[in-house]
């Protein structure tokens, strides 16, 4: 009888040292894999700062050249006809308002974005929350339409007010570059 006990108490020792080993490497399985998972969200990440890395090397590029051609400009002879003088103020007008206009219109749609994702998760959760209390009064819910597209009739709405102030600062823009028309002639 010793020997079952002995023999009984070593079989329950070992099932309990597996079952503490098989619990202990569960919990390394479930840490790899949390580390695998932010690992992939770290690649991604640096994946996008090398696309981003890429786009300002190429926005840099495009800078010098232009700032090249801004330095070829003021080093060539100042005797310039007036009409070259304005056809080149003209330009760099266009040039300067037209830069002006899509870093307007790139920030109004960041914004509007932005604002459009807010909207839409705000309703959603709305939706959530109405949902779980509606299946608790027995009531049925369904998400509204219009909460879903208003972020999406925002932005169309600024963008269509900036396209409206862009045609409005070229009109003025050309009507201020057209010369003067006088009524007189001289004899």
């Amino acid at each position: 009888m010793s020997y079952e006990k002995s023999i009984h108490k070593a079989l329950d020792d070992l099932v309990e040292k597996l079952e503490s080993l098989q619990a202990e490497k569960s919990g390394q399985i479930e840490d790899t894999g949390k580390v695998s998972a932010s690992l992939d969200r770290l690649a991604e990440l640096i994946a996008d700062l090398e696309v981003q890395r890429s786009r300002e090397n190429k926005l840099t590029q495009k800078l010098e050249v232009v700032i090249n051609q801004l330095e070829r400009l003021t080093k060539e002879p100042l005797f310039r006809s007036e009409a070259q003088k304005k056809d080149l103020e003209f330009t760099l007008r266009k040039i300067i308002a037209g830069t002006r206009t899509v870093g307007q219109v790139i920030e109004i749609i960041a914004n509007s974005v932005q604002i459009m994702f807010d909207s839409i998760l705000k309703t959603f959760n709305d939706f959530k929350v109405n949902a779980n209390q509606s299946t608790r009064s027995g009531k049925s819910n369904s998400l509204e339409l219009a909460k879903v597209l208003e972020p999406m009739n925002t932005f169309l709405r600024s963008l269509a007010a900036n396209i409206e102030k862009k045609s409005n600062a070229e009109s003025t823009a050309s009507s201020e570059d057209t010369p003067a028309v006088s009524g007189s002639k001289q004899a």
